[in-house]
């Protein structure tokens, strides 16, 4: 076959497919997608499964050849490795009838990369990346919740970010529980209801609130916060570490996450936070918030007091 690229949600069986990008939860969805497909069609279905590490040169001839009564066959192979690409490329010029090639490719490292650049022309090539942005989480979301009978409102949709928001697969879990409600569109309280405990205070809530510029917020949150135990020194550290941050990228507006020690997705939301600061304010704040940690360790009676005071300096109030 000719080569065509497809997102995950769009993986279909093809003789050769090759399931590439370094998002695994993506990945197994469009296996199981592919696999579900073949299986309503072919309820014999053949299934082998090749672990990583597993694979053997000419081992895809002993699971792709028909058996006695030429059940249609899936072949699953989790990465490439040695010999994998020569029996791949024969089979390529001797398409096996009824049978069905995935192999996953989490990189283009090694026999991963040269499976990818030699027969990705000639394949099915099913792409999983990472969704790294803000935005591309929430289509995510929604298109789930959609396939699910649902509709999410900007609220929920901003709360549930929130609480997942470093693994793709307990987003898409959550996706799945909020389906369970009996609601048509979800909302926060329903959100927060379900996920009592994900959708919390927390420093990094307090600190979006403040450079948001919402300081009423931010000090709603912390003071609820203060009062179900959140530990002052802890916050302060938080808030402290988020200052400096924007303080680095402010000096170097082209570094790289791993200069800062932020996700891909948190440099982005740092720039936007960014916007409208001056050095001067910048410098003032990052003396503040070292009056502030010396604070909330004994230097003042009133610790709560210094991190509001913080806190309304980063909202700019």
């Amino acid at each position: 076959m000719s080569g065509k690229t497809v997102y995950w949600n769009q993986a279909e069986s093809a003789p050769l497919v090759l399931v590439t990008g370094n998002e695994s939860y993506l990945a197994s969805r469009a296996i199981s997608s592919i696999k579900s497909k073949l299986r309503a069609q072919h309820p014999d279905l053949e299934v082998t499964e090749v672990a990583e590490s597993e694979y053997s040169p000419g081992l895809l001839f002993t699971v792709a050849a028909p058996s006695l009564f030429a059940e249609p066959r899936l072949v699953i192979i989790q990465t490439a490795s040695e010999g994998l690409l020569e029996d791949l490329t024969q089979l390529v010029a001797e398409p096996v009838d009824n049978c069905t090639v995935v192999v996953r490719l989490p990189n283009a490292v090694g026999h991963n990369g040269k499976v990818k650049t030699a027969l990705g022309p000639k394949s099915l090539v099913v792409s999983c990346e990472e969704l790294k942005k803000d935005a591309e989480k929430a289509e995510f979301v929604k298109a789930e919740l959609q396939a699910l009978g649902k509709k999410i409102d900007a609220a929920g949709l901003k709360a549930l970010l929130s609480a997942f928001n470093q693994d793709l697969g307990e987003l898409g879990g959550a996706c799945s529980q909020l389906a369970t409600s009996g609601a048509a569109t979800i909302n926060l309280e329903i959100v927060e209801q379900i996920f009592q405990g994900r959708v919390e205070t927390n420093a990094f809530k307090i600190a979006d609130a403040a450079l948001s510029g919402n300081a009423a917020e931010a000090i709603r949150l912390f003071r609820h916060g203060f009062t179900t135990g959140i530990d002052p020194v802890a916050l302060s550290a938080a808030l402290t570490m988020k200052i400096r941050q924007l303080a680095r990228l402010f000096n170097d507006r082209n570094a790289s996450p791993g200069a800062l020690g932020m996700q891909p997705w948190q440099l982005e939301k740092a720039r936007r936070e960014l916007s409208g600061w001056e050095e001067s304010q910048l410098i003032k704040l990052v003396q503040l918030a070292a009056q502030t940690d010396a604070d909330v360790k004994g230097a003042s009676r009133d610790p709560g007091f210094s991190i509001e005071k913080l806190l309304f300096a980063m909202a700019r109030k």
